[in-house]
């Protein structure tokens, strides 16, 4: 006897072209013997284990939903601007679904940040974060000491620090500055946000490491996780930041390439459409048309 194959299914309520497409989807694999649960239900509890979520939104649905329903793999068509985790575009669907259902994808399986505050005698727990954990000034400079396994790393005066994960590293990491970590890259990035220092590199540390960072003046400044403001920081207050308990587990499929993503997603070259600019060796020069 097999057993039983279910999908949860979260749909952005924004955008209104993605109930029609989820109805479309979501009978389709009706038609192979899944078993479908919606938004309500998953929040209800009342489900076992799942082969999968599948999102239809953007990247900030996709996050809120791998915190909300931790581990379970997630597959993302996108209704969103970027959809760099929302990955599947719209027209591809069928074919996504395709593949799904025969297990011809991987989950890609990332780490997570848990981060706590230090202040004075009380640890408290700030959550944990996919993308980012990020300490952010107010209106003026802040100076944030880092250490990393304990050892003084260095003083960073500027507009805060970003910790990253791989996963991350394309959103604010790579806005401030940071490296871009590839899959398969079991690291954190730390790095400085506009930092009015000469030593501003960023640096990527491995995933076991315990990041503190201690802020050193006086400063208005706050804890960000994922994008979501938290706590407001005071001078002498540590933030712990290391790998978290959960996984973010994404799935991809083998048509799919980070880097064809960087190109078409984020524009990521010098001038779009670029051609080289040298002839191939072979080609005699009195053909070349001018």
């Amino acid at each position: 006897m097999t057993s039983t194959r279910a999908v949860g299914f979260v749909v952005a309520e924004s955008k209104h072209h993605a109930a029609g497409l989820a109805a479309d989807i979501q009978a389709f694999l009706r038609e192979h013997d899944y078993e479908i649960l919606d938004e309500e239900t998953l929040n209800l509890g009342q489900y076992g284990a799942l082969d999968a979520i599948i999102v239809l939104g953007g990247d900030g649905l996709m996050l809120r939903c791998a915190k909300r329903y931790p581990n379970v793999p997630i597959l993302g068509i996108n209704f969103g601007r970027v959809g760099f985790l929302a990955s599947v575009e719209q027209r591809d669907w069928r074919s996504a679904m395709e593949s799904f259902i025969t297990g011809d994808f991987q989950v890609q399986d990332g780490a997570t940040l848990a981060a706590s505050l230090l202040r004075g005698d009380e640890v408290s727990d700030e959550g944990w974060a996919i993308n980012d954990v990020v300490i952010r000034s107010g209106n003026r400079m802040v100076e944030i000491e880092v250490y990393v396994d304990g050892h003084y790393v260095n003083t960073y005066p500027g507009d805060g620090i970003v910790i990253s994960t791989a996963r991350g590293s394309t959103a604010y990491c790579m806005a401030a500055g940071g490296p871009i970590l590839t899959g398969g890259v079991r690291g954190f990035a730390i790095v400085p946000i506009s930092c009015h220092s000469p030593m501003r590199t960023p640096i990527v540390v491995a995933e076991e490491t315990v990041i503190e960072l201690l802020l050193r003046n006086q400063h208005d400044a706050q804890i960000i996780i994922d994008g979501r403001p938290t706590t407001l920081l005071g001078q002498g207050d540590v933030i712990h930041v290391q790998k978290g308990r959960d996984r973010f587990r994404l799935i991809v499929f083998e048509t799919q390439s980070f880097f064809e993503a960087m190109r078409t997603k984020f524009n990521y070259q010098i001038r779009p459409g670029a051609t080289p600019s040298r002839r191939p060796r072979l080609q005699e020069p009195d053909t070349v048309s001018g």
